[in-house]
């Protein structure tokens, strides 16, 4: 990793049935994004946007070209920081509500998601790429896992991963995570599972992962943002019988 200290945010959103979904890739706090924005079958907006965030850090807000939406929390802050504290932020649960234009009509979109921070000795420019997994199951649990990965690396065995479980209470802390992708021939994530191990509790003798796997659902979003290809896309996933949606986020160095 490289020493200088920089930050990034993330938000990710949708409904399981597909009607809406949308992500924003924030690299400066209360600063310029880009992100998309659709729905259904339809191609999402990639728009140029704006984050703000609200005095107490409550709401986000996210605004430009026919775009007007606000992140509210739906759950605890969960921390994420990697055991050297070198990269720390915070992932929670939330839900988004607001209008996107789209088709010369007003959408409107009022489901759960899941926002993310970190901060740390890490530069985007000089990364090869950065994975931001999310996902969040009706009506308050989510997951969420950043990967950073250096330009010369070339597995993911030296990926710097920080991760989450999310809900309406704190959970423990994850000790070990991991994701494992399988891409098509251009590229795409088509299928990505995640294990995250929590952090015994005191008198637990044995510990299970927290397991979750995902498929593309068919809705994709490309962009650049400076030096970085952007590419989101809509995963339906699986946890322990429920189904839920997320986002997964790929950057990469081009």
């Amino acid at each position: 990793m490289s020493p200088p200290s920089s930050a990034l945010r993330t938000l990710a959103f949708g409904d399981v049935v597909g009607t809406v979904w949308g992500t924003a890739w924030v690299p400066e706090s209360n600063g310029p994004a880009v992100g998309a924005v659709g729905g259904d079958s339809a191609l999402p907006v990639v728009s140029s946007l704006r984050v703000s965030v609200s005095d107490d850090g409550a709401q986000w807000r996210l605004d430009g070209n026919g775009v007007a939406l606000i992140a509210s929390p739906a759950g605890e802050i969960a921390d994420a920081h990697t055991p050297d504290e070198d990269i720390v932020g915070f992932d929670q649960l939330c839900r988004v509500t607001g209008t996107f234009e789209q088709g010369g009509s007003d959408r409107a979109v009022d489901c759960l998601g899941v926002r993310t921070s970190r901060s740390g000795a890490f530069d985007l420019a000089k990364l090869e790429s950065v994975r931001a997994v999310s996902t969040w199951f009706e009506p308050d649990e989510g997951f969420a896992l950043t990967a950073f990965r250096a330009r010369k690396a070339k597995h993911h065995d030296s990926d710097v991963l920080t991760a989450t479980v999310l809900g309406p209470e704190q959970y423990p802390s994850v000790e070990d995570s991991r994701l494992s992708t399988t891409y098509d021939a251009d590229g795409w994530p088509i299928r990505a599972g995640l294990e995250l191990w929590l952090a015994a509790a005191e008198g637990d003798e044995e510990q299970f992962p927290r397991r979750a796997s995902g498929e593309a659902a068919g809705a994709r979003a490309e962009t650049a943002a400076g030096e970085l290809d952007l590419r989101a896309e809509r995963f339906r996933w699986h946890s322990r019988g429920r189904e839920g949606t997320g986002i997964y986020l790929l950057a990469r160095h081009r």
